[in-house]
């Protein structure tokens, strides 16, 4: 029994996104879906944009020496952890998503009374994300500041404020970011 302990603790990482050479770990236990009321806690609560890595707690080593998952549900929850590294991806991918997220920004914003919207992705070109995502990164931002002004316009508000989390490395930034297109 006592062996059994010890191996049940054994974690599998799963990489949710990369950030340079930064690294902020969080844990996930398979456990935590069957907490009462708010204390519930599964994938679709994870912040994808928070942790740099996840640590899936628990899996065992079965009786013939294999890593194995304990729950029922194990293999499903890993896929919605992974699943979370695609996000940002996807939104940025095409013309057409942008313009779906830019449009549901504004109307997100407008509905609940915010003043803005501020974006953390950690980091466009990096892990999952294709080199790409750089220019598409810079699309995106322009496309909310677009729709921001138009808005501002036609309702005459205040624009809404748009800013971005972004890497402090500079490897990172000359690899993740336009700056002098984005910084307008």
């Amino acid at each position: 029994m006592a062996r059994f302990t010890a191996l049940a603790g054994l974690g599998v990482l799963l990489l949710v996104h990369v950030a340079a050479s930064t690294k902020l770990v969080c844990y996930f236990t398979n456990w935590s879906q069957y907490r009462p009321g708010n204390g519930k806690f599964v994938p679709d609560h994870v912040d994808p944009f928070l942790c740099t890595h996840v640590v899936y707690a628990l899996a065992t080593i079965s009786n013939t020496n294999q890593i194995a998952p304990i729950e029922w549900n194990d293999v499903t929850l890993y896929k919605s952890l992974n699943d979370l590294k695609e996000m940002f991806i996807s939104v940025v991918s095409t013309p057409e998503n942008r313009r779906s997220f830019v449009r549901s920004a504004v109307s997100y914003l407008q509905a609940h009374g915010f003043d803005g919207l501020d974006l953390d992705w950690q980091y466009p070109g990096h892990g999952a994300s294709p080199p790409e995502d750089k220019l598409r990164f810079t699309a995106l931002l322009t496309e909310l500041r677009e729709a921001f002004e138009k808005e501002s316009e036609d309702n005459k508000k205040p624009r809404l404020l748009l800013s971005a989390k972004v890497a402090a490395i500079q490897d990172t930034i000359k690899s993740a970011y336009e700056i002098q297109k984005i910084s307008r």
